[in-house]
């Protein structure tokens, strides 16, 4: 029987078959991760996606300089999905489990295999794109705003990021100084 975390996602994404959701059983397992593990390497094809059972996690890419620069994060009941990987193409970025952290993880193969098997399938990965596409907006939505407005979006939308991730993390997804986001931090 999946697990809530599992059906959570499953139900948001829309209705599946019983036939459905034994195979995608058959094709999940549990991996448990370490603090600081990068489970994708940038230039890498990713190979699965990474449902969080707890813990969290980041991606971050390096640009021309070797500065770091956060890009997303990703906590407790969240989908670690890529576009890279479900269309088999090198990855931009980086993926760390910043912490002690269980994930369930699904080959893109294997969901390749259920999409043939299954054309409910679509449905989800539908799904995942379209909340994929709505983080990616959120963010760039925020970057354009002035820096105490980011801080302030962040933390009414996110906190628990603020809870879990080191500030020089929280400041490069902001893409503000660890002075600016210490400065605001501390007028809370």
């Amino acid at each position: 029987m999946l697990n809530n975390t599992v059906t959570q996602v499953l139900d948001n994404a829309g209705h599946f078959s019983d036939e459905f959701k034994l195979s995608l059983e058959k094709q999940l397992h549990i991996e448990t991760y370490k603090n600081k593990q990068i489970i994708h390497a940038a230039g890498q094809v990713e190979t699965n996606l990474y449902l969080v059972e707890s813990g969290f996690a980041r991606s971050y890419y390096y640009d021309r300089k070797g500065t770091e620069h956060t890009v997303r994060f990703w906590t407790t009941g969240e989908l670690i999905f890529s576009y890279e990987g479900y269309y088999k193409v090198p990855s931009f970025y980086y993926t760390e489990f910043m912490e002690i952290s269980h994930a369930i993880a699904l080959s893109y193969s294997d969901l390749s295999d259920l999409l043939k098997k299954f054309p409910e399938t679509s449905a989800l990965i539908k799904n995942a794109l379209l909340k994929n596409r709505k983080d990616e907006y959120e963010r760039q939505n925020i970057l354009t705003l002035p820096a105490n407005d980011r801080y302030k979006r962040l933390l009414e939308h996110s906190h628990v990021i603020f809870q879990k991730s080191r500030g020089k993390f929280i400041a490069s997804y902001l893409n503000m100084s660890r002075e600016t986001l210490a400065r605001l931090m501390g007028k809370q």
